[in-house]
């Protein structure tokens, strides 16, 4: 298990990570966040590429900066290091120097991604380049993966191939696998459990599925003019609120009373929404930034 407990990240007057406690084991996790929450921060301060200011991170017991822990940790940056020079088989050599890697795995996955043996690394485009250090990360003998960005640039027909990849391994191995990325639909389905930062602050810690349990969304037609302070006014927890034309969509916190509504406002239409989950997680995302404005404008006083 990787304990994360009271690290704080400061860069001269940023913070980047914000007096975080975590716990994350077995399975994958998914990191999500805007940019620069501080996701990037995080995986580098597990892996001690970076220190962190005050707190501490143990990896199964161990400090992260300890020889155990660095030998049960992989880091897969956005930008990984190769020479201009390697081929597919230079970079295994390479990196077989320093890790124990299954060199069977990763011929078979190269074989899955279809790509070149004999071309230069250097030659590759992004998509490919991933690909091959995605190859990589799967095929080293680590406990913990950690892989930021994973999925930048990379095809949705290979995406489905990575995501079964990653899923057998977590389930056959044992793994600790945690991602970063954008891409909130691939999260949502790949993932077994989601982190929500921003601003280096948590925002959401929990399984998939429980996420956004409380949240409930509805679309409306009003023949009067509706806006979200009325709809608060009326307690309901506005989380989300669009307008286009005459119809609203919004998402509260907790459920709202269709009588209440028709009670106090002339109504047309008035029901609920189904949400998917890769809008349960925009929605995690964009609680867990005005959290974070609010936590700013409090410390500022």
């Amino acid at each position: 298990m990787i304990k994360i407990n009271g690290v704080t990240k400061k860069f001269e007057n940023t913070i980047a990570v914000n007096n975080l406690n975590l716990n994350i084991s077995t399975g994958v996790t998914g990191l999500v966040g805007h940019n620069g929450a501080g996701k990037t921060t995080l995986l580098r301060l597990i892996s001690d590429v970076y220190q962190s200011t005050s707190g501490e991170i143990t990896i199964d017991g161990e400090s992260s900066n300890s020889i155990e822990a660095k030998r049960k940790v992989f880091f897969l940056s956005d930008d990984p290091y190769f020479n201009k020079s390697f081929t597919i088989e230079d970079t295994l050599d390479f990196y077989g120097t320093y890790y124990s890697i299954n060199e069977v795995r990763f011929e078979k996955l190269i074989d899955k991604f279809q790509l070149p043996r004999r071309r230069k690394v250097s030659t590759f485009s992004k998509g490919m380049k991933r690909q091959l250090f995605i190859a990589l990360t799967l095929s080293i003998n680590c406990p913990y993966l950690l892989m930021d960005e994973a999925f930048d640039g990379i095809d949705p027909i290979v995406i489905e191939l990575i995501k079964d990849e990653i899923i057998k391994l977590s389930e056959e191995e044992e793994k600790t696998i945690i991602l970063s990325s954008h891409n909130v639909s691939i999260i949502e389905r790949l993932c077994d459990r989601l982190i929500v930062i921003d601003k280096g602050n948590l925002g959401t810690n929990s399984d998939m599925s429980d996420v956004g349990t409380d949240y409930c969304k509805y679309q409306c037609y009003f023949q009067e003019e509706v806006s979200e302070e009325r709809l608060t006014n009326l307690g309901i927890d506005i989380v989300s609120y669009k307008k286009i034309g005459s119809l609203i969509n919004f998402v509260s916190r907790g459920e709202v009373s269709e009588k209440l509504i028709k009670k106090e406002i002339k109504t047309i239409l008035f029901e609920p929404v189904q949400l998917e989950g890769s809008e349960l997680i925009a929605i995690e995302m964009m609680v867990a930034r005005k959290n974070s404005e609010k936590l700013s404008k409090k410390e500022e006083k």
